[in-house]
C-alpha cells in the first residue's frame, strides 16, 4: 500500500503513518514532477481547507496517474468538514480513474485565525476512527461518505469565497519579529517553494497556499498573523517538526 499525503502541521501526516504502508509526501511529488504512482491500494490523505479540498490537492489529483486496484481518500478536519466527501467523489483522476473509497477523521482544529491553539486537543474518538477505516481498507470496503444538503450547502458558499485563494496567501496578514533568528526552516517546510530568506528573514512569494507550515512550526515563534487568536501554535504531538520537511 502506498499513501501520499499532504500535512503542515502533522495531522495529516500521523493518520497516513498510522494507516501503514509506505508514505510519500504530494509536495515532494509535485516538486519532482511525478504523477505515475503504481500499487495495490493507493491513499490520499489531507486536510480539510475552508470546508473544502485545497485546491492545491485538487490540482495534483487532477494530473494524477493511478494505477491500482483500490483507490482511497481521507480527509482530516478540526472542527466542521463541510461536502469534502462528495467533492472529492466528484475528481476524476487524469487516467480516470475514481474513488473507492472516502472518509474523514476529526482532529484537533489548527486553523490559526479561526481557533485558538492553545485550546486544541486530539478528538478522544480519533484512533477509533482511524482503526475503523484501516480495517476497511484492509478489507478494500467501497464506501463514500454520504453528505447533508446542509453541508454541501456551506461548502458551496464557502467555495465562493474562498478565504485565501493562493497567491499572497495568509502572507498578506504576516508579521516577522525580532526573534527570528533566521534558521530558514519555514523555507524547509513551505510545499511550494515560496519562501526565501534574505538578510537572514523570511521573504514571501506570490504562491502560498495557506497551509500554516511556517507560521505553526517557526522554532522561535517569529511569525504571526493579525487574525491570529493567540500567540500559541499547534504541531501533533505524534509528529515532529523534522518530520514536516520539504527540502
Amino acid at each position: 500500500m502506498k499513501i501520499l499525503y499532504f500535512s503542515s502541521t502533522g495531522n495529516s501526516l500521523y493518520v497516513a503513518k498510522s494507516l501503514g504502508g509506505e508514505i510519500i509526501a504530494i509536495p515532494k511529488l509535485i516538486n519532482e514532477n511525478s504523477y505515475e504512482i503504481k500499487g495495490d491500494a493507493i491513499g490520499i490523505v489531507f486536510p480539510v481547507y475552508g470546508l473544502c479540498v485545497p485546491p492545491y490537492i485538487e490540482e495534483f489529483l487532477k494530473n494524477l496517474n493511478a494505477d491500482c486496484s483500490y483507490l482511497f481518500a481521507i480527509a482530516t478536519y478540526g472542527t466542521f468538514p463541510g461536502s469534502v466527501c462528495d467533492e472529492i467523489s466528484r475528481i476524476t483522476l487524469k487516467n480516470g480513474r475514481k474513488f473507492d473509497y472516502i472518509n474523514t477523521i476529526k482532529m484537533a482544529q489548527n486553523c490559526i485565525t479561526f481557533a485558538d491553539m492553545a485550546k486544541q486537543k486530539e478528538s478522544n474518538r480519533q484512533q477509533d476512527a482511524i482503526d475503523s477505516i484501516l480495517g476497511d481498507i484492509v478489507a478494500k470496503k467501497k464506501f463514500i461518505k454520504k453528505e447533508t444538503p446542509f453541508k454541501k450547502y456551506m461548502t458551496k458558499n464557502h467555495k465562493k469565497n474562498y478565504e485565501y485563494p493562493t497567491g499572497a496567501g495568509m502572507t498578506e496578514g504576516f508579521t516577522i519579529t525580532d526573534t527570528c533568528k533566521g534558521c530558514g526552516m519555514c523555507a524547509r517546510l513551505c510545499p511550494t517553494g515560496n519562501i526565501q530568506l534574505k538578510d537572514g528573514r523570511p521573504l514571501f512569494s506570490e504562491s502560498c497556499i495557506s497551509c500554516g507550515a511556517c507560521i505553526q512550526n517557526c522554532p522561535a515563534n517569529a511569525i504571526h498573523h493579525g487574525k491570529e487568536k493567540s500567540s500559541a501554535r499547534y504541531r501533533n504531538p505524534h509528529v515532529e517538526v523534522t518530520d514536516l520537511v520539504i527540502s
